[in-house]
């Protein structure tokens, strides 16, 4: 007889996890609380579907997760990034490789990868039960036993919570998972929002939508650099955005919780302060005429030009040729240290992946199963597992939901 398998979650672990087992030979029931399934998965690569990343080395990606994502080896040595693009080329999508060896649909929809999944369950006659809103563990004897739902009890010999983090809480993920994972003896670390935008003491609304390319920003405590990043930001009506911001927001999550940090940013990493110097003096012998603020047009877009006016003190109506050397070099200061004050984070429904979760000592990375729950496994965000953009996260999702599916769908012993 098959074994009865409960799977708590539509997204991709779960998605992924359900198919794995029925294809193994398990009768599996996957619960969705949401109507649709893969709400979260749709949004994945700003709705473009980043499902992985090409690294081909496996200690390289895992460092992206950093000291917790040692627990990963087992899931990607069964299913890693190769066997993952054939897994959706088999149900007709293929893939194609972006920028920082991002792995995306050729169609550039992640809808194609949330209809794959779909075709795989409905191929291994997955039993889909959508709003369908699981509220409790049925267990005893520390033995899994089922679920109280919204819609009545179901019993299964083994249970795979797949419920997500707490981000994007429209989708589904309102950290339902958590607490099951309490009621069953599991310690939960606590969570933060990471890969988030961040927020500013000062006001940036007048910049809104304004993107900088090219740029480094780096993030101080005093006088000590904590980490810096190179690459594009995008100021909101709250602060700043883009992937430098969401890569320093996950490297410094407890330190921005901790204090009020200070953020630099350079406008013109490729040029030194000497160099901007001789630049600036060369340009000014050429358009000495010209007031300040139409003289900084060939260096910085229009938005920002009145606040690097402002912060470097000089009167906008000024004419580049009057400048005084004490003017020149605050103004050189200002390109090269345009500096914010970070207040904290946006909430963690606004971050891509929740940062803690059910702690790793108590699960079997060769399984995924629960180490002090017979029948009981975890996979995907739930797990206190996060990594950089790029598509690492999502292979973790994919790989630790195949590997959780194969072994749950074999009998005990």
């Amino acid at each position: 007889m098959s074994i009865k398998l409960i799977v708590i979650g539509g997204g991709a672990s779960g998605m992924m996890c359900a198919g794995t087992a029925a294809n193994a030979g398990a009768n599996v029931i996957l619960l969705e609380k949401k109507d649709k399934l893969g709400l979260k998965l749709s949004l994945t690569g700003k709705g473009r579907g980043n499902i992985t990343n090409s690294q081909p080395n496996i200690k390289l990606f895992i460092e992206q997760f950093g000291r917790n994502g040692k627990f990963l080896y087992s899931a990607f040595n069964q299913f890693f990034n190769k066997e993952l693009i054939k897994f959706f080329e088999d149900l007709g999508v293929q893939t194609k490789e972006g920028h920082g060896g991002r792995i995306f649909p050729q169609s550039e929809n992640a809808w194609d990868i949330v209809d794959a999944l779909r075709k795989y369950l409905h191929q291994n006659n997955v039993h889909i039960e959508l709003q369908r809103k699981v509220k409790e563990l049925l267990h005893f004897n520390n033995e899994i036993r089922g679920v109280i739902t919204d819609k009545g009890n179901l019993f299964a010999d083994k249970i795979v919570i797949a419920t997500g983090g707490a981000s994007y809480p429209k989708t589904g993920s309102t950290g339902d998972g958590y607490k099951f994972a309490k009621d069953t003896g599991h310690r939960v670390n606590p969570i933060y929002p990471v890969l988030v935008p961040l927020e500013l003491k000062q006001d940036t609304s007048s910049m809104n939508k304004l993107k900088l390319k090219n740029i480094a920003v780096s993030v101080w405590k005093k006088d000590k650099k904590l980490a810096e990043r190179f690459g594009e930001c995008i100021f909101t009506d709250f602060g700043l955005d883009g992937a430098v911001i969401l890569s320093l927001s996950r490297e410094l999550k407890q330190e921005i919780r901790s204090d009020y940090l200070t953020l630099k940013i350079d406008l013109k990493p490729g040029l030194s302060d000497n160099q901007l110097h001789q630049r600036i003096i060369k340009e000014s012998n050429i358009k000495g005429k010209s007031c300040i603020g139409s003289f900084l047009k060939s260096y910085l877009p229009q938005q920002i030009i009145p606040l690097v006016i402002n912060r470097s003190n000089i009167d906008s109506k000024k004419q580049v040729s009057h400048l005084i050397k004490e003017e020149r070099k605050r103004l050189i200061n200002t390109f090269k240290n345009l500096e914010f004050t970070i207040i904290g984070t946006r909430p963690i429904s606004s971050a891509l992946v929740t940062s803690g979760g059910v702690e790793l000592s108590q699960i079997e990375p060769k399984t995924m199963a629960s180490k002090i729950m017979k029948g009981l496994y975890f996979v995907g965000e739930i797990l206190d597992l996060d990594a950089e953009t790029g598509g690492y996260n999502l292979q973790a999702a994919f790989s630790t939901g195949y590997l959780a599916g194969k072994s749950a769908a074999k009998k005990r012993t």
